[in-house]
């Protein structure tokens, strides 16, 4: 299968050098890449500046603003070549309303920075692609029940436009001896289909659907 995927953080430019960004590193996508390449899928990652970069055989790009990540699905997924979009990047729900040329100064005693929503790309995915592509999403929750979790991935899957909804919630993984606990929800299914422990887990898994299993 012919797989793009995503990873790491985008940068919403404040001025040319300071934007508002967020912890995300791409370990996780760099480590799904390293999976799917090593199966024998055709895997293109776009990343993150600064996001952790996969070892395996992967053609690699990079982004910067949510802007510049939707040009850049945009135009990969134009030429109608992949079967399957992996959006594991943590896109910003917020940037500057505008980015100011040059530097500000240092030396201001405050400064008041207006933010407004940037668009939700995962919903437009596959409108950008002239042939059918499965398309899987993340959601990051933090200290989210059973049911708040289901009602934030519901979200996700509300727009019709995602098959599957990986899940993880930062303050469970904060906890000393938790690991990574990820969560597959399916469009369709009330609850979780798959419960699965750690990063290698998650890549066996995602595998198997990329295959269509």
């Amino acid at each position: 299968m012919n797989v793009l995927l995503t990873s790491g953080a985008t940068r919403e430019p404040i001025d040319a050098v300071r934007f508002v960004s967020n912890i995300s590193t791409g370990s996780t996508g760099a480590a799904l890449a390293d999976a799917l390449a090593a199966a024998g899928h055709a895997v293109t990652l776009l990343h993150g500046e600064g996001a952790v970069r996969p070892r395996g055989d992967v053609t690699c790009g990079v982004f910067g603003s949510t802007e510049h990540l939707a040009e850049r699905l945009r135009a990969a997924l134009a030429g109608g070549t992949f079967d399957v979009v992996i959006q594991a990047a943590a896109v910003a729900d917020y940037r500057p309303e505008a980015a100011q040329a040059g530097k500000m100064s240092s030396y201001a005693d405050e400064l008041t920075l207006r933010l407004v929503p940037t668009p939700k790309l995962l919903p437009l995915i596959k409108g950008w692609s002239p042939r059918p592509v499965r398309v899987a999403g993340f959601k990051l929750t933090y200290g989210a029940d059973e049911a708040g979790r289901a009602a934030a991935v519901g979200r996700v899957l509300a727009a019709g436009e995602v098959d599957i909804v990986i899940h993880n919630d930062l303050q469970e993984m904060q906890q000393v001896g938790a690991g990574r606990m990820f969560r597959i929800y399916r469009a369709g299914d009330s609850a979780a289909v798959a419960r699965l422990a750690g990063v290698a887990a998650l890549g066996a898994w995602v595998e198997q659907w990329v295959r269509g299993a």
